[in-house]
């Protein structure tokens, strides 16, 4: 039956692809260029009734999107607006090939995958795999990086190694977001929702006259308050859920001729919980959902320690939360994740004769702090009337980030131009365990015993140089050719003092060069051809959660090389946009992050894999048959696997093991495709209704790195689709510039949650669950 269903789904995924010449991958930005370029596109530049002409700033100048040679995809505030795309990871369902998670263990968190290259660890010492930029400024961590979807003009997702333009740890691509800017003109934009689940959010930005030729301020702020989808299983109260805001503001200066300058500042506070992990660990040979019970667990792991013994607790069968929805939470503790930063960023624009100068600037401080039950376990009872919660982690997390990036961009001849600067990033993290059960004595706890209790630190230096140049060989052939080196210094530290003390530092300095070389021909104005390689580099590390001296690393570092082949085309007078790609990636050294067992409690880990290789198709496609209506759609291939996956053996000092059988290449699920219409109709001169509907689909993808030994498939996230539906009316007036009033149903066809993680913690198995079915309103007004 599941060879059945597979093939039923690869029958479908073709019938996609070849019905998809109907429909696109995402429909985009429309904000005019400007000297900061930012991306859009104007009516001029779009024949009536075709797709719109879209410009991107893929390769920090102002492109057409059809004339980028690049996977990339963008996305404008309509489509964000008409699809109620909520923050980054809501975003995947439009993207070929990309994978978008929350993660619970860090405030904001994103786990981030594009074509199967992702690292989802929030340990601040290793590095993520996806690139996040924020106006320009890179985030050196995972924490922060699933950004709201609040006040922003573009969202720009480039596919594959970025490593020669953009910022370190570009190995699998880069998302990268820009909010508005101040206009200099007196006006407000109020929006403010209502949904599943207690749901409101409330935004709100102020743009305010500018003062004389010079300032331009706008202010922003936004409120977001939930409780969770998940109930306690024993009040049936509603576990608590988000809880966060975040003001700031931005100051546009215009410095004189073709010079301008942007402050950007924001402070947010977020005290959000979540829900509690499920947990899937298996006891006496069945997982708690089959029959397991909870002393079963605790035996297995404790050899039977005396507490547990003649308390009846054999006789607690543990719920199947799968058929309940994963609705239930079995925890006392709520699940909180908690994060309070500042945020800042200065853009400067200038004019260098005839070169254009960019400077960029950020600086974020940010605090997290993390306290929960890990294993998704009820209390356990260890005398009578007494229990205790199983294992709880508690930490805090200090970070701070300063960048800088400078570049000049320009024509160096009539053939040629360039784009080159030089790119400085210093990290400084802290962790430190966090209050709980009245001390600060240890992170991690087993019964109320402190099980583990650890400081780490690290300081990173990065530097790098790049240069890229565009070479026209005739009128329709160019030549791209960029390079960008890299060194890093990481400066670790630890000290242990629970089960074993020791203290411990280390430094080391990475380097490698990365580049990219693209042909591009255009054999008529509608259509171009393309071919590239690129290479990624992602440095290595060391282990901030060591409990050992000997699991400190370092790890080494990893590197990809990418080549791509694509075709970008409008057809039928530009009414059909069709752009397909086919890639193969070579991965050497991959980085996996892997938790074990530590005595009571677990380690994480980082393993290089020996090599790997990834190879796939993405199709992205759009259809506008009349001037009311667009069709959408895109979908994706992969196919990746481990071609050695190397560990000592230590049965055989200086000999290796391969263990690739064992090894599962994470977030890189076979198919998947979505599929979205649009309809506007106009119902007097002033009012106008529009329709959404979305529908996305993900095959089977596996989360944790080790294959599942017992058969279980609980490394297995399965297979799911999203029907997403959205209806609006605006109205547009002298006075209110814009109403919109909407409605709107997310996954409407499922209702409970479903698994959006799972982690196999060496001790136990754990999964961390997502909300399907949501209802809503909002309203939005402009004046």
């Amino acid at each position: 039956m599941k060879q059945l269903a597979r093939a039923n789904r690869a029958r479908l995924f073709t019938l996609m692809m070849i019905g998809g010449a109907l429909m696109p991958a995402a429909a985009m930005a429309q904000a005019q260029p400007d000297a900061a370029g930012t991306a859009g596109t104007t009516a001029s530049e779009t024949d009536a009734g075709a797709v719109d002409n879209i410009v991107v700033t893929a390769r920090f100048r102002n492109e057409k999107l059809q004339d980028t040679p690049l996977s990339v995809s963008a996305l404008n505030s309509n489509i964000i607006q008409n699809s109620v795309l909520l923050d980054v990871q809501n975003i995947q369902k439009f993207l070929p090939n990309v994978q978008l998670a929350r993660i619970s263990f860090a405030g904001n968190a994103l786990a981030a995958s594009i074509r199967g290259v992702s690292f989802a660890d929030l340990e601040k010492t290793f590095d993520p795999a996806i690139g996040i930029s924020i106006d320009g400024v890179f985030l050196g961590t995972n924490t922060g990086a699933n950004v709201d979807f609040f006040d922003l003009e573009s969202v720009e997702v480039l596919r594959g190694p970025q490593g020669t333009l953009y910022g370190r740890n570009t190995i699998g691509g880069t998302i990268s977001m820009r909010r508005t800017k101040p206009t200099g003109e007196l006006g407000a934009t109020l929006h403010g929702r209502y949904g599943s689940y207690g749901t409101y959010d409330l935004d709100a930005v102020v743009n305010l006259p500018k003062i004389g030729d010079v300032a331009s301020i706008k202010l922003f702020g936004l409120l977001r308050k939930s409780d969770s989808f998940t109930r306690n299983r024993y009040t049936g109260e509603r576990e608590k859920g988000r809880d966060f805001w975040n003001v700031g503001g931005s100051v546009l200066l215009d410095l004189g001729p073709d010079t301008t300058a942007l402050l950007s500042v924001d402070y947010q506070k977020d005290r959000s919980a979540y829900p509690s992990t499920v947990n899937l660990t298996t006891a006496s040979g069945l997982p708690f959902g089959a029959g397991g019970n909870i002393c079963d667990f605790t035996q297995a792991i404790f050899a039977g320690i005396p507490p547990l013994q003649g308390l009846g607790c054999a006789s607690e069968g543990y719920l199947k939360q799968a058929k309940e929805n994963y609705t239930l939470a079995n925890s006392t503790i709520p699940f909180q994740s908690f994060i309070d930063g500042i945020n800042t960023s200065l853009e400067i624009n200038a004019k260098l004769g005839g070169f254009k100068l960019t400077a960029i600037t950020g600086y974020r401080d940010t605090t997290d702090s993390l306290l929960e039950e890990n294993t998704g376990a009820p209390p356990i009872p260890v005398a009578p009337g007494v229990s205790l919660p199983l294992f709880v982690a508690a930490r805090d997390q200090k970070y701070k980030q300063f960048s800088q990036e400078v570049r000049v961009s320009g024509n160096l001849t009539d053939r040629i131009d360039i784009v080159a600067g030089a790119y400085y990033l210093h990290t400084d993290y802290f962790i430190q365990p966090y209050p709980y059960n009245g001390s600060r004595a240890a992170q991690v706890y087993v019964l109320n015993g402190p099980a583990q209790s650890f400081t780490a630190g690290q300081k990173l230096d990065s530097f790098a140089v790049f240069a890229e140049s565009i070479i026209k060989l005739g009128s329709n052939v160019r030549l791209t050719v960029g390079g960008r080196y890299t060194w890093e210094t990481k400066d670790f530290n630890i000290d242990f003092t629970v089960p074993g003390a020791f203290s411990a530092a280390a430094k080391k300095t990475f380097s490698d060069p990365t580049g990219r070389v693209i042909l591009d021909w255009k054999p008529n104005p509608d259509t171009m051809l393309y071919a590239s390689w690129s290479r990624g580099f992602r440095s290595g590390g060391f282990n901030g959660r060591a409990t050992s001296p000997t699991s400190i690393g370092p790890y080494n570092p990893e590197r990809v090389d990418s080549f791509e082949g694509g075709v970008k085309s409008d057809l039928m007078g530009g009414k059909l946009r069709f752009n397909p790609t086919v890639f193969y990636v070579k991965y050497s050294n991959k980085q996996e992050d892997i938790i074990r067992a530590a005595g009571a409690g677990t380690e994480t880990v980082v393993e290089n894999a020996a090599s790997a290789r990834i190879w796939g198709i993405e199709l992205e496609m759009q259809a506008r048959p009349t001037p009311d209506l667009t069709l959408r759609a895109s979908g994706g291939y992969l196919n990746a696997k481990y071609n050695s996956f190397l560990i000592p053996d230590l049965a055989n000092p200086g000999q290796f093991l391969n263990v690739s059988g064992q090894r599962n290449f994470r977030r890189a699920p076979k198919y998947s495709f979505n599929a979205g219409v649009d309809y506007g109709m106009q119902i007097s001169s002033a009012d106008r209704v529009t329709f959404t509907l979305d529908y996305a689909y993900i095959d089977d993808l596996t989360a944790s790195p080790l294959a599942d030994t017992t058969g279980l498939r609980r490394d297995v996230i399965p297979a799911y689709g999203t029907l997403d539906a959205s209806i609006a009316l605006l109205h547009e007036g002298s006075t209110i510039k814009n109403l919109r009033v909407s409605a709107y149903a997310r996954d409407m066809l499922n209702k409970g949650g479903r698994l959006a993680n799972v982690l196999d913690a060496g001790l136990f198995y754990f999964g961390v669950v997502a909300p399907r079915q949501q209802f809503g309103i909002e309203a939005t007004i402009k004046f």
